[in-house]
């Protein structure tokens, strides 16, 4: 004797989320990869040799002539930029394995060019005012930046070159200029 099952429809589930899973994914896939401008998470992810791998960007900008520029070459590499005013201009390099970089830019006018090459080098930038100028260059292994830009028109360079190096940077108020080079 033979016994039917308690829910005779159960069976013809996994098929059907199967199903449903690779129609989504595929329908992803061309969504993604349709020329509409957009970063591919997929390209990357699923190049395993390729030269950039799982690098991840993340912009909002809020306001009028805000420009980014940014470019990623490596593997896992991070980029969060806001930008909230009017014409804040931020340039971001980052080239290797591991690198992060968090930039607030809020106001008008305030500039920004970044640059690191090595692995699991960090920058974080915050500029809340009006015509500040910030460049931070970073080579090796675990060197990290940190800056704070709040008030009017404070310029900071900042250039590390090594292993293990660690700056932090707080200007307040108006005009401060800060120069840092660290080698080892």
């Amino acid at each position: 004797m033979e016994k039917s099952p308690a829910h005779p429809g159960l069976w013809m589930f996994p098929i059907a989320l199967v199903t449903a899973f690779s129609a989504s994914h595929t329908a992803l896939a061309q969504d993604v990869d349709s020329g509409s401008g957009e970063l591919s998470g997929i390209s990357e992810l699923d190049a395993p040799f390729g030269f950039s791998t799982a690098n991840m960007a993340n912009i909002y900008q809020e306001g009028n002539f805000n420009h980014v520029s940014a470019q990623q070459l490596g593997t896992v590499n991070f980029l969060s930029i806001q930008q909230v005013g009017f014409k804040n201009l931020l340039i971001s390099n980052q080239a290797g394995a591991g690198n992060s970089t968090v930039a607030t830019q809020t106001g008008e006018s305030n500039i920004a060019a970044l640059l690191q090459a090595g692995y699991e080098n960090i920058i974080l930038l915050e500029q809340i005012g009006y015509a500040h100028k910030a460049g931070i260059t970073q080579y090796g292994v675990r060197n990290s930046a940190k800056v704070e830009q709040i008030g009017l028109s404070h310029n900071v360079t900042i250039n590390q070159r090594g292993n293990g190096l660690s700056t932090a940077v707080t200007q307040t108020g108006v005009s401060m200029t800060t120069t840092i080079n660290q080698y080892d």
